[in-house]
């Protein structure tokens, strides 16, 4: 097998601030260069490249920490043969809240960044560890020193609903604070990664079916709304996990 990726989705009181962390890695005598595609979610995260560089939206990135955006659209990422890389994916708006600030590109974790002496030196343990495992055991430790240090807002109550204290327009306020988006935009965000995630558990189901499971108007605006947030239709979305 040329790509050997592990996730670990954490449980407890680090599930409200993490989605998962994870470790992928390339063979080194795999002939051609690893193509992925990663649906947005609207969250935010912090990879560590380990070895080779790799590719994030035409963009090479060279080993060390790097702090990702919110992502709002499809990401493609290209790994070459010998990549090494290893991950933590923050629910939405947690980043905002551990960092105090809300990025529009890509930051490399160097100078004088207040994370710089626990990013960097759990970057070179990473380098160490042998196995995905270890990897992915090593990011937990560090993120459950980071969360109780910074003991992070809880704010999912308000991004997944509105709570009947917060009017409409305080709530599209936060929404541009921490995301960058509306709550319009989130919902459609998500409404998409479901409807692909679906697609992928169940390849065969009928797309107006799953246009209507997913509270589309239709199949037309199912395909457009994948089109333009994932990149790629759900008829496309089949054929690259068939062929």
């Amino acid at each position: 097998m040329d790509i050997n990726f592990k996730i670990f989705k954490p449980r407890g009181f680090l599930a409200d601030q993490i989605q998962a962390i994870w470790s992928v890695s390339v063979m080194p005598a795999t002939e051609q260069a690893v193509r992925k595609q990663l649906l947005s979610d609207a969250g935010a995260g912090i990879i560590f490249i380990l070895q080779q560089q790799v590719q994030m939206d035409n963009e090479w990135l060279t080993p060390g920490v790097v702090l990702q955006p919110v992502s709002t659209l499809a990401h493609q990422v290209v790994l070459p043969p010998g990549s090494l890389v290893a991950g933590v994916r923050f629910h939405p708006a947690v980043s905002y809240q551990l960092l105090g600030e809300r990025m529009d590109k890509p930051l490399r974790i160097e100078d004088d960044h207040p994370l710089k002496a626990s990013a960097l030196d759990t970057f070179t343990q990473l380098k160490t560890e042998r196995s995905p495992a270890a990897r992915i055991a090593t990011l937990y430790r560090w993120c459950r020193t980071l969360i109780i240090q910074s003991k992070p807002q809880d704010v999912g109550h308000i991004i997944h609903q509105q709570p009947e204290t917060l009017c409409l327009r305080q709530r599209e306020r936060l929404f541009q604070k921490w995301l960058g988006i509306t709550p319009k935009q989130y919902q459609r965000i998500v409404r998409v990664k479901q409807t692909l995630e679906q697609l992928r558990a169940q390849p065969y189901m009928s797309l107006a079916e799953l246009a209507l499971a997913q509270g589309f108007a239709d199949q037309a605006h199912m395909t457009r709304e994948c089109n333009n947030i994932a990149h790629v239709t759900p008829k496309q979305f089949i054929r690259q996990r068939t062929s």
